[in-house]
């Protein structure tokens, strides 16, 4: 029942916007260049670096570590 009241209410699966709203989290932090792309990663939410990294890729058309000084 709630799966279906998110999606109509939002387009889009939990899930989906779950990771959404997580690649924007991360985005924000990578802006600021003060943590590294894992920590990145992790504080996010997502349990692996290959992950969140294809994750972002998906979103966004380039590496998390393409706008981060901190690219570990």
């Amino acid at each position: 029942a709630l799966y279906r009241k998110v999606k109509k209410e939002l387009n889009i699966s939990p899930s989906n916007y779950i990771q959404k709203i997580r690649l924007e989290i991360a985005k924000q932090l990578l802006d600021k260049k003060s943590i590294t792309v894992s920590e990145i990663a992790y504080a996010s939410g997502f349990e692996s670096l290959s992950y969140f990294s294809k994750s972002f890729k998906n979103k966004y058309g380039h590496k998390p570590s393409s706008i981060s000084a901190n690219s570990h």
